[in-house]
């Protein structure tokens, strides 16, 4: 399925939130006037792929340390 046909792409103000809570607290946020659609849309992807990749990163590490816990469990017991 093309990006055209992706009835799920959020609007731009959407784009925008999204970008503004992710660069606001490190100062990274570009200015809205200086970007148009297409860069505003490859920055959003951008950061919905680093988001997705920190996520599975993180869930990663607790199921390691879930699995940490139920071997040391199994080997006290």
């Amino acid at each position: 399925m093309s990006i055209i046909e992706n009835q799920n792409i959020p609007s731009l103000l959407e784009m925008w939130e999204f970008i503004g809570k992710n660069l606001n607290p490190v100062g990274m946020t570009p200015d809205k006037a200086s970007l148009d659609h297409m860069q505003i849309f490859r920055l959003y992807v951008e950061l919905r792929n680093l988001d997705k990749t920190f996520r599975d990163s993180i869930q990663v590490h607790v199921l390691r340390n879930e699995l940490a816990y139920s071997l040391l469990s199994t080997l006290v017991n």
